[in-house]
């Protein structure tokens, strides 16, 4: 498997809709540097609008899945 392949398993079995990068490592079983590089390089991945200590990760299909319609809708006002 690709890391990317792996990053994007830790996020899409997460109960959590928003990973720090550190989770994923955790949850990938890879070094954060990987995990990263990974991030960075995918199109499916998408960060956080609000502002935070460190960027949190997601996919559009597990965003939709895990956070609420008033969550989304805020979400977007928020990204505008």
């Amino acid at each position: 498997m690709t890391d990317e392949t792996l990053v994007l398993a830790a996020i899409d079995g997460s109960r959590e809709t928003w990973l720090a990068a550190a989770a994923i490592a955790s949850e990938a079983g890879l070094p954060l540097e990987r995990v990263q590089a990974a991030l960075d390089a995918s199109p499916v991945v998408i960060v956080e609008a609000a502002p935070a200590a460190q960027p949190r990760y997601s996919t559009r299909a597990h965003y939709r899945a895990t956070a609420g319609l008033i969550t989304r809708y805020v979400d977007a006002l928020l990204s505008s």
